[in-house]
């Protein structure tokens, strides 16, 4: 009997949890539901006496004060602060030349700069454009880049507007074989100098653009292309040339980590001219008239004569995102009657033989002579236009180039004591309207363009934007090259320079000797 009551009593303590359990479910129910209602209660509180979202006129005074202090934080709210119509620019008035030392036990060339009324920014330019350089030759030999000093630099002047300066240089470090007189390049480096001329600091890629500018804003499906080319390559065998495209399977995630770069600031090497931004590593670039939203070079480091001494001349108040070709001396001017767009280059020391090598001070003296010359061209073109009473437009180039050759276009022997001076003209008679209306517009998208024209890169020789008015800029049957071909008046001279700058209008006058057969 106690057996038997024993067995019913078992399950008892099982019976007895099941109002354990939902009492306990019960009160962790309650315990959710009052601590919801705490933190809703406290968001309330939170909203109705901070008020983080009350309009920024009704704070106090001394609060707002601290916020215009604060670094800016990211906005997608902005207004462009470049006007692709109408802004303009200027280049800066500076004299940017090359210095040649023997570093390393090799000759190397780097820039400097004169120009700036702060002689300290000025110095300390100068100091990093040198110094620079040179701590990268010792870094890539310690890192075994270069061996038995052989390494070659290229100095690239690439743009110098807006109060801003842009320089690279690239290290080519080779290596040969006695035997072989082909020279194999086995490492290259960048040394990209960025600067703005009002503090003397580098400048950041980020510093171009506003900013709130994401990577994600400027590394878009055209740099992704040109980021694809620095993949391919050519090479020579007995089959002729090739192309070679190496792996590029992780391109976006190299993309990518430039962007996660760019976004927090970090240094990306880079230079950049009046229409793009280069990366100096693989030649990939950002093209300024895809994000005109974002850029801000133009307008964050606007040139103001003050910082120039004014010891050197430079074109103003040109269109922005317009690439003037490097040429030392340039006029540029506009008025009603006449648009005149001239360039002059100087002679260069670029000769091999060290006998042909030609002494500064000559150098100097054909320069100002040649300068001179076209400075008095400038006043008879004006003068021609005012007194026809049409609107011309001139474009001309000048040239100077060491004697001492053989002449066969003009079957004459050049002293190699003479320098000539090649004159290329173009003249075209218009009206003013049409000018205004349609022509003006070409020549810019020509200085815009031209590097992106269809069929590659054009490179605007001496600025001659008359002989690309008939490329395809961007409608192919835009510009009608044969009557482009009649409406030009051209022409190609030469005049004759001696040592000491003189001009004479014919080589007999040059020589003094009359060439007879030749006349």
């Amino acid at each position: 009997m106690n057996e038997e009551e024993n067995k019913v009593q078992e399950p008892k303590p099982k019976k007895e949890k099941k109002p354990v359990t939902l009492k306990s479910l019960i009160i962790k129910r309650l315990i959710f539901v009052i601590l919801f209602l705490l933190v809703a209660i406290g968001v309330t509180a939170y909203l109705v006496i901070a008020n983080p979202f009350a309009k920024e006129e009704e704070e106090p005074e001394p609060v707002q004060e601290e916020i215009d202090n604060e670094v800016p934080t990211l906005s997608r709210n902005h207004v462009s602060l470049l006007n692709y119509d109408t802004d303009t620019f200027d280049y800066n008035e500076l004299k940017i030349y090359e210095m040649k030392e023997t570093f390393e036990d090799h000759e190397i060339s780097y820039y400097q700069i004169d120009g700036l009324k702060n002689a300290s920014i000025e110095e300390k330019i100068n100091s990093h454009l040198k110094i620079d350089l040179e701590n990268a030759i010792i870094e890539a030999q310690n890192n075994g880049n270069i061996r038995e000093n052989r390494f070659n630099v290229w100095t690239y002047n690439t743009s110098s507007f807006a109060n801003t300066l842009s320089i690279c240089y690239t290290i080519y470090s080779y290596d040969f074989d006695d035997d072989d007189p082909n020279v194999s390049y086995q490492w290259y480096g960048y040394v990209p100098e960025n600067y703005d001329l009002t503090t003397g600091n580098k400048l950041q890629i980020q510093d171009l653009f506003t900013d709130d500018t994401l990577g994600a804003d400027i590394f878009n499906d055209t740099f992704y292309s040109e980021f694809v080319s620095s993949y391919a390559s050519t090479d020579w065998d007995e089959e002729g040339w090739s192309l070679i495209v190496a792996d590029y399977k992780d391109i976006e995630e190299e993309i990518l980590e430039l962007m996660m770069d760019f976004n927090d600031g970090k240094d990306i090497p880079f230079y950049f001219d009046e229409q793009t931004v280069t990366l100096a590593e693989n030649y990939a670039r950002i093209f300024f008239d895809e994000h005109l939203d974002f850029v801000a070079v133009y307008n964050k480091f606007k040139t103001s004569s003050s910082i120039f001494t004014g010891k050197y001349q430079a074109l103003k108040n040109l269109p922005v995102l317009t690439k003037r070709y490097n040429s030392d001396y340039q006029v540029v001017e506009e008025s009603e009657n006449y648009y005149i767009d001239l360039s002059l280059d100087r002679i260069y020391n670029n000769f091999y033989d060290e006998k042909d090598k030609i002494d500064e001070a000559i150098i100097e003296r054909l320069f100002e002579s040649t300068k001179e010359y076209v400075d008095n061209e400038v006043k008879t073109m004006k003068k021609e236009a005012i007194d026809s009473g049409k609107f011309i437009i001139y474009n001309n180039a000048y040239h100077i180039s060491k004697g001492g050759y053989w002449d066969y276009f003009t079957q004459r022997y050049i002293p190699d004591n003479l320098y000539v001076f090649s004159i290329s003209e173009g003249k075209l008679e218009t009206t003013k309207s049409l000018y205004n209306s349609e022509i003006k517009e070409i020549i810019q998208k020509i200085f815009r363009k031209a590097p992106r024209v269809s069929g590659g890169d054009v490179y605007l020789y001496d600025n001659q934007f008359r002989n690309y008015m008939f490329f395809a800029i961007e409608d192919e049957d835009e510009f009608d090259y044969d009557n482009f071909q009649e409406s030009w008046e051209s022409s190609n001279t030469e005049v004759y320079l001696d040592q000491d700058g003189n001009i004479y209008q014919t080589l007999e006058e040059a020589t003094g000797f009359t060439w007879g057969i030749y006349d």
